[in-house]
């Protein structure tokens, strides 16, 4: 069959500079990425609406993937959807509102997306395609994975797209009380509207201070305690010799004469 009269787009090869981003998805803040959909609601206009992802914010594209549908364990296939909103408080609110959410006996998992990079700035060239949802700048290093990272689902990938809910996030009051199936939005830009429970703390009296024993006074009277001095008299009126008896025959000196001492 011939392809001629046919349009064809040729893709240009990366930059040198710019070939290794070729490896590397970036995290997207406005993305939403939800896997565990079931089929018989995976319609772009019906997500869409205001009773799933519509309550969360402005939408600006709805994806849903078909093509590689989970049916692993489960009797009917689910699906996964990429929700762009126009604002990142929005997405970050509807990971939030997802969080532990199952529908038709199906838990949702929703993260930040990531997106690769448009292969018109890969070439250095510029891109024909007004609604390219592809990136054409370079991203920031530490929102930057390679496709071995995102595959394996690394740690770090996974805190750096989870974001766990504020602990006092069922405090804030919900955008309105229209009716939906996805769970509710909650504001929290603004402050919780309830506060939480005042905890009571028993406040004990004082100690009793015990009486102050005679000696405790005493000891810490201003008047000090004075003590006489010892007086003791050190003049006597022997001499040395008379006083230690040196004056005295030894015993041997008996002992030699044969007599006995007295």
């Amino acid at each position: 069959m011939s392809t001629k009269g046919r349009n064809t787009v040729r893709v240009k090869a990366p930059l040198p500079e710019r070939q290794h981003l070729t490896r590397f998805r970036v995290i997207q803040r406005d993305l939403v990425y939800v896997i565990g959909i079931p089929q018989e609601i995976a319609t772009e206009e019906l997500l869409g609406s205001y009773e799933y992802f519509g309550q969360y914010g402005d939408i600006k594209k709805i994806v849903v993937n078909t093509q590689n549908a989970h049916v692993v364990n489960i009797p009917r296939p689910t699906v996964s959807a990429y929700v762009t909103f126009l604002n990142i408080e929005d997405a970050q609110e509807c990971i939030y509102s997802l969080e532990n959410f199952a529908i038709h006996g199906h838990l949702l998992k929703a993260s930040f997306g990531t997106s690769k990079y448009c292969s018109s700035f890969l070439s250095g060239s510029k891109c024909s395609n007004p609604d390219c949802m592809y990136l054409h700048h370079e991203g920031d290093a530490d929102d930057s994975f390679t496709t071995e990272d995102i595959s394996t689902n690394t740690q770090r990938f996974t805190e750096m797209t989870r974001p766990p809910r504020p602990r006092d996030y069922d405090l804030y009051d919900f955008r309105d009380d229209r009716k939906t199936v996805f769970p509710y939005r909650r504001i929290l830009s603004k402050p919780p509207a309830k506060q939480p429970e005042e905890i009571e703390i028993e406040i004990l009296p004082p100690a009793p201070v015990e009486k102050e024993s005679k000696f405790i006074k005493e000891l810490f009277q201003e008047d000090l305690i004075t003590v006489p001095p010892l007086v003791v008299d050190y003049t006597t009126s022997k001499s040395l010799i008379d006083m230690f008896s040196l004056n005295k025959p030894s015993i041997r000196s008996f002992f030699e004469k044969g007599s006995k001492p007295n």
